[in-house]
């Protein structure tokens, strides 16, 4: 049970409520809940002069801002679905992600004018920094909205439209509704431990078309805290705004601490006194990084496990875990933590069979937060929830006492600087290359990204190509942090009876080699 509706609820509420307290700040904007409250309710306006209505899409391809976050607000007022485009991809990945989405209306930034395509060009464009060409600017798209009509917007109703990469090749569009988002949201402090007040300060740096950043931004909405939003990831200036606009919770990757901690080696001179939490994902963190952390932050640190078709969390590795491990139980590190309230968790072999504690087997998950499905796609939903269990695609155990570790990945997802990459896109993309006749891709460690992709190839009748060569040919259609950084050469591919790459074998055939 849901004490509000949807998601705007809880935003009207705080407006009444705290009205003169700060909702969220950019290097631009500020503006505090009453201030948003109407805004909000201006563009949605906007989007229903434009025709927009409930259920219908609304593409938002953007850097972190207010206006960004707010225009996300506004489609949820009036029950339409925001689809929140990675601008990291390719105009060719982002154009299919539209079509398939079919978006109705978009707002972008300037900086992303040459990302659209066709389709994406034949809908209503609003620029929400300045003017482009086939857009009309947010101040003057603004100025034509009319009165806001009220529509009723329920916890069933889906609340964003978020794509995933799956095994196919082809980007998956999960479904999660706002009762999804508001119970995740109730889940998360519940198992962690740690509570959102209202008036306290979260950094926001994870973007918004990722539910790290996004669900977390709301989050903040729905406890009534106030967000510092930045555009990008700046490892000094994460350290300076933690510093100085007393921030008291922020979620990053280890990678982004390391960064830091490399960039800032005076880190010793900030004061972090207001800093309470830090929150971290997609990877765990080494014993080493974490000491240097808890003793440069002064803070507690809490890991989640999730994904998206979970909304955001499935489990919690909590600040007395971190503990713990320091002190006695070193190997909890490795560990995602334990199940969220309301959520069980097993471990089943490839029957759907549960299998005892310490073997291991694909992490299935049970839980209110689980997606409402994929969108137009019955036979990926089908194969991913099964009897209300989310089959999450990742390998792994669990202990006597519960907690949950990650082995590997079932279906091979390379993990780099906390984007998701599927192999089989690359591979697809290299198989059309005429010099290349067999490929596979798969993760090797690196320092600064946990993972990079290394191309396993068999070379076809003409002679080999070059690592340039394979860069500039993936650059065609592949997003940056998709390229292979290394190339190997082999005479074949080893694979199974049925024809399938053993790329456990690969892994371990170059492990040694690519040891860090």
């Amino acid at each position: 049970m849901n004490l509000f509706n949807n998601l705007c609820e809880y935003l009207d509420y705080h407006a009444g409520m705290r009205g003169d307290l700060m909702l969220a700040s950019d290097s631009k904007k500020t503006v505090n809940y009453a201030e948003a409250q109407a805004f909000v309710d201006k563009i949605a306006a906007g989007l229903q002069a434009e025709g927009i209505s409930k259920g219908d899409r609304v593409g938002i391809l953007a850097k972190n801002s207010v206006d960004n976050f707010c225009f996300f607000l506004a489609s949820a007022r009036i029950g339409a679905v925001a689809v929140g485009l990675n601008y990291r991809l390719s105009l060719d990945e982002i154009e299919f992600i539209a079509s398939d989405a079919q978006v109705k209306l978009l707002c972008f930034d300037n900086e992303f004018a040459e990302l659209r395509g066709p389709h994406l060009l034949s809908t209503p464009n609003v620029c929400l920094d300045g003017d482009a060409a086939n857009a009309k600017s947010f101040e003057s798209w603004l100025s034509s909205a009319g009165e806001l009509k009220p529509v009723s917007v329920m916890p069933e109703d889906i609340l964003f439209h978020m794509y995933t990469s799956g095994t196919t090749g082809r980007p998956k569009g999960v479904l999660i509704s706002h009762g999804n988002v508001m119970i995740n949201t109730y889940q998360a402090p519940l198992s962690s431990g740690v509570w959102t007040r209202a008036g306290e300060r979260s950094l926001i740096i994870a973007p918004n078309f990722h539910a790290v950043g996004l669900v977390g931004s709301l989050m903040g909405v729905i406890y009534g805290s106030s967000l510092i939003i930045h555009r990008d990831y700046d490892p000094v200036g994460m350290i300076e705004t933690l510093s100085k606009e007393k921030i008291n919770t922020v979620a990053v990757i280890p990678v982004m601490l390391q960064f830091s901690m490399m960039m800032v080696p005076n880190i010793k001179e900030y004061d972090f006194s207001d800093l309470h939490t830090i929150n971290y994902g997609a990877s765990p963190i080494p014993e080493s990084l974490l000491r240097d952390c808890m003793d440069a932050f002064g803070c507690d640190f809490v890991q989640g496990y999730g994904q998206t078709e979970a909304t955001m969390a499935l489990c919690f590795l909590t600040a007395a875990d971190h503990l713990k491990a320091l002190n006695t139980q070193p190997e909890l590190l490795r560990s995602c933590g334990r199940a969220v309230a309301g959520t069980q968790i097993k471990i089943v072999d490839d029957e759907g069979n549960e299998v005892p504690r310490g073997e291991i087997g694909e992490i299935i998950a049970h839980g209110p937060q689980i997606m409402q499905g994929y969108w137009n796609n019955p036979e990926a939903t089908a194969k991913t929830i099964v009897d209300g269990w989310l089959y999450t695609g990742d390998a792994g155990l669990m202990n006597e006492e519960g907690y949950v570790f990650i082995k590997d990945r079932v279906k091979d997802m390379i993990i780099s600087g906390g984007e998701n990459i599927y192999p089989i896109e690359i591979e697809n993309h290299l198989m059309s290359h005429p010099q290349i006749q067999d490929v596979a891709v798969i993760g090797i460690p690196d320092e600064k990204w946990g993972e990079v992709p290394l191309a396993v190839l068999v070379s076809g009748e003409h002679a080999q190509i070059t690592a340039e060569e394979l860069e500039a040919f993936c650059r065609t259609k592949l997003a940056g942090f998709k390229i292979p950084r290394k190339l190997e050469y082999v005479p074949g591919l080893p694979r199974n009876p049925s024809g399938k790459i053993l790329k456990k074998d690969l892994r371990a055939l170059f492990a040694d080699k690519y040891a860090i």
